[in-house]
């Protein structure tokens, strides 16, 4: 995908859309899990690392969605999916780092930044679903017509 091709304005609008949605959704479910009753400490945890995923995932799907809808030029899937990118590597994985009880060191070791590449896959597939979704539906509100 060539700069000029992209509309990089509302790619930039979305991106921090998405950032906003995704931390958003990941503190709500995170106060949820913590409101719900556990069976134990591990369990609690669990509950805890999955609902944060899920809703940082749900964020970025619909900011992923958000950037396919309203660019205006180049591909709407790939700019969907950039949303998505760009969403968690400026402001989703660093907030994971500076809020884990993990030493700054640990974070950012080989293991480390394996997970934060390995956390990138999921969410950037569902920001290309997102971005999928929103592609149909912008393709729809134009009668089928792509513009």
């Amino acid at each position: 995908m060539s700069p000029r091709r992209l509309d990089l304005p509302r790619i930039g609008v979305a991106s921090g859309v998405a950032a906003a949605l995704a931390l958003g959704f990941a503190v709500a479910f995170l106060r949820h899990a913590r409101s719900t009753p556990d069976l134990g400490p591990t369990a609690a945890t669990l509950d805890e690392a999955s609902s944060l995923l899920l809703g940082a995932a749900l964020g970025l799907a619909l900011g992923g969605a958000l950037g396919a809808l309203i660019v205006r030029r180049g591909p709407r899937v790939g700019s969907g999916l950039l949303v998505g990118l760009l969403a968690y590597a400026f402001v989703l994985a660093p907030v994971f780092v500076s809020t884990d009880d993990v030493s700054l060191g640990e974070d950012l070791n080989p293991g480390g930044l394996a997970l934060l590449v390995l956390l990138a896959v999921p969410l950037g597939a569902l920001a290309a679903l997102g971005a999928a979704v929103g592609d149909v539906f912008a393709r729809f509100l134009r009668g089928g017509h792509d513009a």
